[in-house]
């Protein structure tokens, strides 16, 4: 993950003052608990590119002679295959 907790509860916080200060959002439940929620989603999503990016590198390290022989762009290939994995299952990357 690129972002700590830490880092994501302050993010959200800063995006949900602002959104509140500018009248943008008027909460319906306890202010707390949708930062919790919104923390949670963002550390969900997280979690989800960080399985994504795991998957994709075990995918690559079986093909790794290959690569190496065809000299195909390690880099390259990893994010193609991640972007493709995740237009398949719906992760907004």
């Amino acid at each position: 993950m690129r972002l700590t907790k830490e880092q994501v509860e302050k993010i959200s916080g800063l995006v949900l003052a602002r959104l509140k200060d500018r009248d943008l959002v008027v909460f319906k439940a306890d202010e707390r608990k949708v930062l919790e929620r919104v923390n949670g989603i963002i550390l969900a999503d997280l979690r989800a590119e960080d399985d994504l990016d795991r998957e994709v590198e075990e995918m690559l390290k079986t093909r790794a002679g290959e690569i190496n022989s065809q000299k195909i762009d390690y880099r390259k290939m990893f994010n193609m295959i991640k972007g493709k994995l995740a237009r398949e299952r719906g992760i907004v990357l």
